[in-house]
């Protein structure tokens, strides 16, 4: 049973905060115990009692800095979407007070989504590990110039690119970054791994799917200026003779779904229809 809940709003988003001011009344009238935060940096996961759900109003970005704090106490989040439409937040802002209804009266379904582990290796030593729902990809920093990237996957050479970079994504994160890129999408409740490099010069290999078991090696072949990026929400810098080592994590990011798994299917066409439209009305 839910009684207390965490609500996270885009700080700087009038709709997202509207929105919250609306769930904050609503889960009240329910006799729950509600704390809003703007920004997930304000909280100390270890002085506090974890809420049982979490509540991610914004887009997308949104939804993933809460799962940060979802995969650290294993607690579902619903994302209820305030602005352009994304792929993770599944309720649209007019069904706000019907889902928070359903959700007290425990008419919903734990959706598992995959992650992948990132261990960043520098002479021997791990100086960084990272877990991404979406995405970790490794691209050029600040000079405009194309990345040397060696890819070896269980220890045999996959490909070299030169490209501005390589994207390792999951199911989820494959309609993310990677399909920008020109990835495939996978559908959501898949383990596997996807590669898909960006922008990538003379290479015969594009994007390719891997089993969630494999070890994926990605390092820099020259010495450039690059930086690895988790989710868009870590970014660290990456130097010649680093390895950074992929694999698929045990951890699963829970979402609350009120809908069967179908709808993601008869979404994702909307939802991609949608954002084209929008996109062509700002030009």
């Amino acid at each position: 049973m839910i009684n207390r809940v965490l609500i996270l709003s885009h700080p700087m988003s009038e709709d997202a905060s509207q929105l919250a001011n609306k769930a904050i009344q609503l889960l009240h009238s329910y006799g729950l115990e509600v704390q809003h935060i703007l920004n997930i940096r304000e909280i100390e996961p270890d002085s506090y009692d974890p809420p049982q759900l979490v509540i991610a109003i914004g887009g997308d970005g949104t939804v993933l800095r809460a799962q940060r704090l979802g995969l650290k106490h294993r607690i579902p989040v619903l994302g209820v979407a305030a602005g352009r439409l994304g792929f993770l937040a599944e309720v649209p802002p007019q069904m706000l007070e019907e889902a928070l209804k359903k959700v007290v009266n425990g008419e919903y379904r734990i959706e598992h989504r995959h992650t992948i582990q990132i261990s960043h290796m520098r002479d021997n030593s791990c100086i960084g590990r990272y877990i991404a729902l979406n995405d970790a990809v490794l691209a050029r920093g600040t000079k405009p110039r194309s990345l040397a990237i060696t890819v070896f996957v269980d220890g045999v050479l996959l490909a070299k690119y030169v490209a501005d970079g390589i994207i390792a994504a999951t199911a989820t994160g494959s309609t993310a970054y990677s399909l920008a890129a020109g990835g495939p999408i996978l559908s959501p409740e898949l383990s596997e791994l996807l590669l898909t490099p960006i922008a990538a010069h003379l290479s015969f290999v594009r994007s390719i799917i891997l089993p969630s078991t494999s070890d994926i090696d990605l390092t820099l072949a020259r010495p450039q200026e690059a930086l690895l990026s988790v989710d868009g929400l870590v970014d660290t810098p990456v130097e010649y003779g680093d390895h950074l080592l992929v694999t698929g994590s045990p951890e699963t990011a829970q979402f609350i779904r009120l809908t069967p798994p179908r709808h993601f299917y008869s979404q994702l066409v909307a939802k991609l229809q949608y954002n084209l439209q929008q996109t062509q009305q700002e030009k």
